[in-house]
């Protein structure tokens, strides 16, 4: 796409950054055929005209942070950095355990790609349709009403019943992540992986970097919590402090 106009790209790379919420420059190179200094050049531009908020190697929208997408919104954008963290997230799955899944697209891709005899209790509708094609998976679905944007169940009875289980591991994801914790914009469903997270064993979490620079509301557990954390590029040194010296930390793009 090197013959199309400066101008006329920015407006396809404005279209593109809508459709996927974070852009990086190898991206944009990559979908348009250019090079890294052509693309530079647009990112400088769509900055200067205040349409973009620039970062350290791409771009976002200018209200990122401030909201995420429903379920299926979500699910619509999926990129293949989060099929690396799901495929990833398969690879601490080990049969005859007993574990928690969190509602997520990228731990849906994940229970997609599970074929083991284990058990997993979870609250999200898509998981437990995505789990009945894996016959040797027992699958264990939380009561409640079901939340239809974010396609979980939630009640009073589904909290007592997290309290008679222990789980080797619970996979839990995020809305958002800063030094005081992880976070869900849904405070039900904030309330539940919590619950669950506080019976396990171990909790790995499964998030894109960008959750740094999310704004969400609702805490799941604190960072010291979290044994693994699988995402899709390196953390900063600040990032890395943020964690117990103890935790994993994989970049599943140099994984997979």
């Amino acid at each position: 796409m090197d013959f199309l106009s400066q101008e006329k790209r920015v407006e396809l790379i404005k279209q593109l950054l809508d459709e996927r919420q974070e852009l990086s420059t190898k991206d944009i190179m990559e979908e348009f055929g250019i090079s890294q200094d052509t693309a530079r050049r647009d990112i400088v531009l769509l900055t200067k005209r205040g349409e973009v908020r620039r970062t350290h190697g791409g771009i976002l929208p200018l209200d990122f942070g401030r909201s995420v997408p429903n379920f299926q919104n979500r699910l619509a954008s999926f990129t293949r950095e989060k099929t690396q963290i799901a495929l990833e997230a398969t690879k601490y799955f080990k049969p005859h355990h007993v574990y928690f899944v969190d509602a997520s697209t990228i731990l849906l891709k994940t229970c997609q790609n599970l074929s083991l005899p284990l058990t997993i209790v979870t609250h999200s509708l898509d998981n437990c349709i995505a789990l009945a094609e894996q016959n040797k998976v027992k699958v264990k679905v939380l009561s409640g009403t079901l939340n239809h944007e974010n396609r979980f169940f939630y009640s009073n009875t589904a909290m007592r019943e997290l309290e008679n289980i222990v789980f080797d591991t619970v996979f839990i994801a995020a809305s958002g992540i800063d030094e005081h914790g992880v976070y869900l914009l849904d405070q039900e469903d904030a309330e539940i992986v919590g619950r669950a997270a506080r019976r396990a064993r171990q909790v790995i979490l499964v998030a894109e970097h960008q959750k740094f620079t999310n704004k969400s509301y609702y805490r799941i557990c604190s960072l010291d919590q979290v044994s693994v954390f699988i995402t899709d590029q390196e953390l900063s040194p600040e990032e890395k402090m943020l964690f117990s010296p103890h935790t994993q930390i994989k970049v599943a793009s140099k994984l997979n």
